[in-house]
């Protein structure tokens, strides 16, 4: 019955007039439990309840009769005596010899933990906080201990206490201390601090990190955290602050402002050389101020992830000025934040490292050189390209008119067109994406597609991949238009056979990822994708003036055509053997590979920013 007891005290009444209320919420909890029980716990826990009644109303009878009797009125307290612990009254409840089975017996003079001593209360006369209880008041007492179960009756009358305030609960009439940083902790929800296999990709990678907002939001945490997690990787930290900091300490000087992020810029410039991981800890609150470093991505072929703190105060001024470093005023924050623009996205998708993007580009190049030797297919593109020399279509493929430069190779999960584009601001505000952003995957390339227009390498998505594809893969294909190749082609101006495309490395902090394995024999290879995802591919390269588009367009085109070529008789549709492969023809310049073994690399998913 002990637990009984210890529930009744725990519910929180402080009051003797709510014991008819403990009792029926005693007996209500009790007759609950014993729903699934056996009878006999039933019966036993009935009498608990019984017990307890009686007690209660034993108390109280007493408490009413006290009024009634003819004892005098209890005199005054003595000031003096109150304070002194020898001369201190002890309740009868303290002297009173416990059972020894519960607890031991105590000092008369000295109070036991689990023994009454009403709390103290600076408004009556003679109140104590050093543990001796004051003298008895004419007001009702609070029901005596317990002598059956001590250990249960509260040292102070029950009381709700309230919940402690939040961080966000803090007004400006309340100033707090600056808060422990290991706080932000609780908001580290990103695959770059959590995700195994992310860690891994991001140490053999070269990843900018760019930080963006406010002051006291949670960037400098985070920045920490990373250094923290990618120790084992030279990780450069770029920030205007540093231009501030003399002997240890933070100067700030307005005028030096430009200054400072010229510093910073350079910083980033110089680890773009030769360094894995570089993070820029600026607030970056308009988007220009990002424009940078950007363009330092796309020069040195880094992978960039853009982190805004998830912080519940992100955006609430008065905590940002608790919060802060620097001592930022509230005021200026909210300027901040009035100016406070959100990231500018062209598209998002699967990103590849500088390596595996070269190492890519050149297995699709041998597979290239190896369907030149298939008359068939030389002759059909050098009369649609107009083409003097089968080695004229090496130097036709580019990346010189990519959007991003043709920096590193992607394939686009979403086109949103900076939030303009159908369906773009539902994509944006998925949960899905946003707790996938800076993730690790692997994508699967199943094959490669040729046409006189673009080179691209198919690819076969996975469950998860699939939740972040947001592409139509039932649009309507534009017209075909083929490009005119005047005469032969000037070797001068475009690609050689000892670069892949264009694309030349000559030495990078990166690892290889990618992998073959080999696939299972299914009656699906000539039809491998339908549905959603099947216009999912990576742009290789363009013939000159074919935007990089064309080739989600001709991708389509094959999967309509693999479609119609169900129907059709196996002779029907032209095939031809390559070493590890089929090569297969569609008409109309559509050439498809289906390679033998599946080649896997990793990525990051992430984002073109503009």
């Amino acid at each position: 019955m002990s637990w009984l007891w210890q529930w009744c005290c725990g519910r929180g009444w402080s009051k003797q007039e709510d014991e008819e209320e403990v009792i029926s919420s005693t007996a209500s909890f009790t007759s609950t439990v014993a729903d699934g029980e056996s009878s006999e716990s039933s019966e036993d826990m009935g009498k608990a309840v019984s017990k307890v009644s009686r007690f209660f109303a034993s108390k109280k009878s007493e408490d009413h009769a006290a009024p009634t009797s003819s004892t005098a009125p209890t005199p005054t307290p003595d000031p003096a005596a109150v304070l002194t612990p020898a001369s201190a009254p002890v309740p009868s409840a303290v002297l009173a010899p416990a059972p020894t089975s519960i607890v031991p017996a105590v000092s008369p003079r000295v109070p036991s933990l689990h023994s009454e001593v009403p709390a103290s209360d600076s408004s009556q006369p003679g109140a104590s906080r050093c543990g001796v209880p004051p003298q008895p008041s004419t007001t009702t007492p609070y029901p005596a201990s317990s002598p059956y179960y001590p250990l249960a009756t509260p040292r102070s009358p029950l009381r709700r206490s309230p919940r402690p305030a939040s961080p966000s609960d803090i007004s400006p009439a309340r100033p707090a201390p600056k808060r422990l940083r290991g706080e932000t902790a609780r908001y580290l929800d990103y695959p770059i601090f959590n995700h195994d296999a992310t860690i891994s990709y991001v140490q053999s990678s070269k990843v900018i990190f760019i930080m963006k907002g406010v002051p006291g939001s949670g960037k400098t945490y985070m920045v920490q955290k990373i250094q923290e997690i990618y120790q084992s990787v030279p990780v450069v930290v770029c920030s205007a602050d540093h231009y501030f900091m003399q002997d240890g300490e933070y100067q700030f000087e307005p005028e030096k402002l430009k200054e400072a992020h010229e510093f910073c810029q350079q910083q980033a410039r110089d680890a773009a050389e030769n360094k894995n991981i570089i993070v820029i800890d600026n607030t970056n609150v308009r988007n220009w101020e990002m424009k940078f470093y950007l363009q330092l991505a796309k020069e040195f072929h880094y992978i960039p992830l853009v982190l805004e703190p998830q912080t519940p105060w992100a955006r609430d001024p008065r905590e940002l000025a608790v919060r802060n470093q620097h001592d930022v005023p509230e005021d200026i924050l909210r300027k901040k934040l009035k100016s406070y623009q959100p990231v500018q996205i062209m598209y998002y998708g699967w990103f590849l490292n500088e390596m595996d993007s070269e190492n890519v580009l050149m297995k699709a190049k041998n597979w290239l050189y190896e369907a030149m030797n298939v008359d068939q297919f030389a002759k059909d593109l050098i009369y649609r390209l107009n083409l003097s020399s089968p080695q004229d279509l090496f130097r036709i493929y580019s990346r010189d008119t990519y959007r991003d430069g043709g920096s590193i190779l992607h394939c686009t999960a979403k086109f949103t067109g900076r939030g303009k584009v159908m369906g773009a601001a539902e994509y944006m505000d998925s949960a899905v994406v946003k707790s996938a952003m800076g993730k690790c995957f692997t994508l699967n390339i199943i094959g490669f597609i040729i046409t006189p227009r673009t080179f691209g390498a198919r690819l076969r998505l996975t469950t998860s991949q699939l939740e972040l594809w947001g592409n139509d893969d039932n649009e309507k294909p534009p017209p075909v238009h083929q490009p005119t190749i005047v005469n032969s082609v000037d070797s001068t101006s475009h690609n050689t056979d000892d670069s892949a495309f264009g694309m030349q490395i000559p030495q990078s902090p990166c690892k290889l990822t990618t992998l073959e394995v080999s696939c299972e024999e299914s009656s699906d290879r000539f039809h491998p994708t339908s549905g959603k995802g099947s216009r999912a591919h990576i742009t290789l390269a363009c013939a000159p003036g074919v935007k990089p588009v064309t080739t989600g367009f001709d991708t389509i085109r094959v999967v309509q055509r693999e479609q119609e070529a169900l129907m059709m008789p196996d002779d029907a549709v032209e095939t031809y053997q390559l070493p590890g492969g089929v090569m297969r023809s569609y008409g109309e310049g559509l050439w498809t590979i289906y390679p033998d073994r599946v080649l896997q690399v990793s990525s990051m998913f992430s984002a073109f920013y503009v």
